[in-house]
C-alpha cells in the first residue's frame, strides 16, 4: 500500500476502534443529552435553539428518516445551506451532505471556517468525516447516536471519536449536543412507532 493509503486506513481504523470502545449498546436507552445543554450562556443557547428549529423544519420534510441540517454563516447569521436526508436518491444524501452540497452550489468550495452545522441527529461517521475534511469548526446537534439508533439504523460511532481521530487535521471550536433534544427525540420516536 502507498504511505498515504496506509495512513488513511490507520486513521479510519482508529476512529472505528474509538467509537466501538465508547459505545455500550445497553448503557443509553434514553437520550444521553439533557434537555438544556450545559456550558453555554442563555444567549448562546437561544441562538442554537433558533437554528435547530430550522434543522427540525428540514427534518419534517422526511418523517421516514427525520434528519435535517442547516449550515449557518457565523458572520451574518444567515442560512447558507440546508438539507434533508434523501437516501432514495443516493446513499450519500444524508442531510449534512445535502446542506454542504447546497452551500458549494452557491458559494464554491471555500469559506467553511465561518460555518456551523446544525442537525437534528448527531452526525454519522461519513457526515462527521465530511465536516472534518471541509474544516467546518462547529457542530451542533439535537438527538445523540445511542438514542437515534433505537429508531433508525445507524453506525454507532460518535462524532467525538471522529473529532479525536482527526486532531492532526482538524480543530473543533464547538461540539454541542442536546439542543432541543426534547423535540428532536420525538421525531425519531415517531419514526419508530410508525415502523410498528
Amino acid at each position: 500500500m502507498h504511505r498515504l493509503t496506509c495512513r488513511r486506513v490507520v486513521v479510519a481504523g482508529a476512529a472505528a476502534a474509538a467509537g466501538l470502545a465508547a459505545f455500550n449498546p445497553g448503557k443509553h436507552l434514553h437520550a444521553q443529552t439533557q434537555t438544556k445543554p450545559t456550558g453555554v450562556s442563555p444567549a448562546e443557547l437561544a441562538k442554537h435553539e433558533k437554528f435547530m428549529r430550522l434543522a427540525i423544519a428540514q427534518a419534517n420534510k422526511n418523517p421516514g428518516r427525520p434528519f435535517g441540517s442547516v449550515l449557518i454563516d457565523e458572520r451574518s447569521g444567515q442560512v447558507v445551506g440546508e438539507g434533508v436526508a434523501n437516501l432514495a436518491a443516493s446513499p450519500l444524501f444524508h442531510s449534512e451532505i445535502q446542506a454542504m452540497n447546497a452551500y458549494i452550489a452557491k458559494n464554491g468550495n471555500k469559506g467553511w471556517e465561518n460555518l456551523t452545522m446544525y442537525g437534528t441527529g448527531e452526525s454519522c461517521p461519513m457526515c462527521a468525516s465530511a465536516i472534518v475534511w471541509a474544516g467546518i469548526p462547529r457542530m451542533v446537534y439535537g438527538s445523540d447516536t445511542p438514542f437515534v439508533g433505537q429508531y433508525v439504523p445507524d453506525i454507532h460511532i460518535r462524532v467525538q471519536a471522529i473529532v479525536d481521530a482527526s486532531k492532526d487535521i482538524y480543530t473543533s471550536k464547538l461540539l454541542l449536543g442536546g439542543v432541543l433534544a426534547n423535540e428532536t427525540d420525538k421525531l425519531f420516536e415517531a419514526k419508530g412507532k410508525a415502523k410498528k
